[in-house]
């Protein structure tokens, strides 16, 4: 029988994730690995140019809603594949960051 903990309060000092106690930082070996795996088998079409794909990358960066350096507060993606996908939009509540 499995026991159900309460969940901790996520405090600066262990920048655990809120669902567990993992830390939710990646190495840039990990994040490459799962950017190839997103992008694997995709056709041309499906993903957008390289400069395209640096502009959205830079606004992510500077975007207050960026945590850990990786993940997009609003949607929990990591913008390492987000920016990539054609088919991807900034999910901001106050508007794209990426038209701008």
């Amino acid at each position: 029988m499995s026991v159900i903990r309460p969940m901790q309060a996520n405090s600066d000092a262990n920048q655990g994730c809120k669902g567990c106690n993992r830390s939710p930082v990646l190495s840039e070996e990990k994040i490459n690995h799962l950017v190839q795996l997103a992008i694997a088998g995709k056709q041309a079409n499906e993903l957008v140019a390289e400069a395209v794909q640096q502009e959205r990358f830079q606004r992510c960066m500077a975007c207050p809603s960026l945590q850990f350096g990786t993940t997009c507060k609003h949607c929990g993606c990591l913008v390492h594949i987000r920016t990539r996908l054609q088919a991807s939009y900034c999910p901001s509540p106050t508007g794209s960051q990426w038209e701008q």
